[in-house]
């Protein structure tokens, strides 16, 4: 079986903790620093990660998405950790008790949070909704677990906006339009808010010009039969 991290992919893996820990100073314990390490070094071993629609590697994704939260937002500490441990306890190779266990019960909470959020957002048919939203905040508990879900779409949006998968990219558009920008909006997050609008109104705009495309399609025969009509009238145009 081939291994499921590519030789880039663990060089980038070791960039982004060595980034994540500068960036994360003294808020992270030199002791929890060697732990995260160690399950970081066990996930890139293990061949039952699952990547999305883009190809994309779920610990790094996580990783890239902790260094938003960290240098853009500014959250460190047990939130770092906990986006860091999240697709290794979603995986299976580490369990919610062993999380609470190794680095403590905050920690343990955000990932959790993040899980049932998740699954939340993956059952939800209606999530372009204020209810959805509503439901969302009130759904997490932890408003940081919010924080960190929007980073993860920030990071997505950079990420696909060269990618060929154009179905997928047009419906994390509309997501991140619909659900991650007000929600950026209502949290006071305005820069990210605006770079979200940024990324996705590309997306919103194709749609409409082929919307406007089709209905024009749509219309001609019956502005045909129209100027006919007024033809055989004898009704100038």
């Amino acid at each position: 079986m081939d291994a499921f991290f590519t030789k880039t992919e663990k060089a980038e893996l070791t960039a982004l903790y060595r980034r994540l820990m500068q960036s994360a100073g003294d808020s992270i314990a030199r002791e929890d620093a060697k732990k995260l390490k160690n399950y970081l070094i066990k996930a890139a071993a293990d061949n039952n990660l699952q990547r999305n629609n883009f190809g994309m590697n779920p610990v790094i994704r996580d990783m890239q998405t902790a260094v938003i939260v960290s240098e853009e937002i500014g959250m460190k500490g047990s939130v770092i950790t906990g986006i860091m441990l999240h697709e290794i306890v979603k995986s299976n190779m580490l369990s919610l008790e062993d999380v609470r266990a190794a680095v403590g019960d905050d920690v343990a909470s955000i990932i959790k949070g993040l899980v049932k959020t998740n699954e939340l957002y993956a059952k939800s048919p209606a999530i372009e909704t204020e209810n959805f939203r509503n439901l969302l905040l009130s759904f997490a508990e932890d408003m940081r677990v919010i924080l960190i879900m929007i980073a993860d779409r920030v990071n997505i949006m950079r990420l696909i906006k060269h990618d060929s998968n154009e179905e997928d990219r047009i419906r994390v558009a509309n997501e991140a339009a619909y659900l991650y920008a007000p929600l950026a909006h209502k949290l006071g997050l305005y820069k990210i808010k605006s770079e979200l609008e940024d990324l996705y109104l590309p997306y919103r705009q194709k749609r409409k010009t082929r919307a406007s495309m089709a209905i024009e399609k749509g219309l001609e025969p019956l502005a045909k039969r129209l100027f006919a009509q007024k033809d055989k009238s004898g009704v100038e145009t």
